[in-house]
């Protein structure tokens, strides 16, 4: 089940992780990851760094680090690029959902958040992007997925 909203991932209720559209060396930089970081604290990204550092993620993994003063289990960090402002790929958003869909029935997560992955610096096509969601995530029934954006043109492609 996907719910969409638009608003800021760090002030929603009601759910027991958001995901990160992170890079796979740590540096929570800008868009959606520098809100994380605002809001939860700078300890989310040194951990994130560390995390990095020790399981090398690439394009399409995710990591895991706590939500720092956020009222979450956690923060699924979704590699989207290597690199900060690197490049990414629709191959690699729809990887980086389907490995997340197989994070949380591993783990038995039923309510998640996450934003729009790859529309930012990874300058994707919103359209797309919101096309590979529902592609990946309605078909999943025993979770509930909130696609959060700020960026109406994402939550509209919906």
């Amino acid at each position: 089940m996907i719910k969409i909203v638009n608003g800021d991932i760090t002030k929603l209720q009601d759910v027991s992780y958001i995901c990160n559209a992170a890079n796979g060396i740590g540096p929570m930089g800008g868009g959606v990851a520098a809100a994380i970081r605002r809001a939860g604290g700078k300890e989310i990204e040194t951990e994130a760094i560390k995390v990095c550092k020790e399981q090398n993620p690439m394009p399409g993994d995710l990591y895991v680090t706590h939500a720092g003063t956020l009222p979450y289990e956690g923060i699924i960090h979704l590699v989207t690029m290597k690199e900060p402002a690197g490049t990414t790929s629709y191959d690699i958003v729809k990887t980086c959902l389907q490995n997340l869909v197989a994070y949380c029935q591993e783990h038995g997560i039923q309510k998640v958040a996450l934003p729009a992955l790859g529309t930012g610096v990874g300058k994707l096509d919103k359209a797309k992007v919101a096309a590979i969601f529902k592609e990946v995530l309605e078909p999943v029934k025993d979770i509930e997925f909130i696609v959060v954006d700020i960026d109406q043109e994402f939550i509209q492609s919906f």
